[in-house]
């Protein structure tokens, strides 16, 4: 008779084959998952017994809980590799790919001209540290996280660069109920990892409340810079200024548009934001590609004419 294997059991083996082999923050984030969705709906399932069917009603149960697609398919993923350690033809199941629900693309908004104009306003006559992160987004294209992760030592005041090394992310902390998250300082990938220019009004910015070392956003001692409380931030702003509440990943979307608009290749832009890829870049900004696409051939037709 073959001896049948319980979720929980395929769980417990994938815990102690991944748990010193994952990044950190990574089996962090995979644990969690696994321990609030996957576990509490198929623990006392046999492995062998589980059928396409009943991953069907999971996704469909999820979905009408409004998880996000990315999430799904990070669930999918890690149901995937739980049913292999018991040696399950996961291919029958339909899971041979890692992808199994299509996820929808996050829409591109970006700031209008005159949002952008009185920003840039607001921003280079401030006389606020604390709202440097914004700058840093704005003008320079820095994800939440890695603003949060830059230390004075990523800044290289002599040759006007910025080291993106970092990123901050907060992490859920299930076994402490009195402490629900954590922050976590991670290593960037290779691919994100990069050098960029400082414009001149971030350096005269940077230089006004410069340090030896520590973090380049102000926050009390040994506490770090929390992408939340960023975000928070960000919303008084434009809330104080009588403006339209935008978020972080807007004002990241918003440089690079500025970017593309004012000349800058898709590959360059792919570097500048760390993408893994140029492809990435191109897809999510294919819509201002082809419009500068455009205006380069109504140029093209109107000088020819001339």
């Amino acid at each position: 008779m073959i001896k049948e294997n319980l979720i929980s059991d395929c769980y417990e083996t994938w815990k102690k084959e991944n748990q010193n082999s994952l990044n950190p923050l990574t089996f962090h984030r995979y644990n969690n998952l696994l321990e609030k969705h996957l576990l509490p709906y198929f623990r006392y399932t046999a492995a062998q017994n589980i059928t396409e069917k009943d991953i069907d009603i999971f996704v469909i149960e999820k979905q009408q809980e409004n998880m996000s697609e990315v999430t799904l398919n990070m669930l999918i993923m890690l149901l995937k590799k739980m049913l292999q350690t018991a040696s399950i033809d996961t291919v029958k199941l339909g899971l041979e790919h890692t992808v199994r629900v299509k996820a929808n693309k996050r829409t591109v908004e970006i700031m209008k001209e005159n949002e952008q104009y009185l920003l840039d306003e607001i921003l280079n006559s401030s006389e606020e540290p604390k709202y440097t992160g914004i700058s840093l987004a704005f003008k320079m294209g820095l994800a939440v996280g890695e603003v949060c992760a830059l230390e004075w030592t990523d800044v290289d005041f002599g040759n006007g660069i910025i080291q993106v090394k970092n990123t901050m992310q907060r992490i859920q902390n299930r076994k402490h109920e009195a402490k629900k998250t954590l922050l976590v300082k991670m290593p960037l990938t290779n691919s994100a990892q990069r050098e960029i220019p400082i414009p001149d009004t971030v350096i005269q910015v940077l230089e006004k409340y410069k340090r030896d070392s520590g973090y380049v956003l102000q926050c009390k001692e040994g506490k770090q810079p929390d992408p939340r409380r960023e975000q928070i931030r960000l919303e008084k702003f434009f809330e104080r200024n009588e403006m339209k509440e935008y978020n972080f990943h807007t004002l990241r979307d918003t440089f690079a548009v500025r970017c593309l608009r004012a000349g800058m290749s898709v590959e360059n832009l792919s570097y500048v934001l760390g993408h893994a890829s140029v492809a990435i870049t191109a897809e999510r900004y294919k819509e201002f590609l082809k419009e500068k696409q455009e205006r380069i051939t109504v140029l093209r037709r109107i000088m020819e004419m001339v």
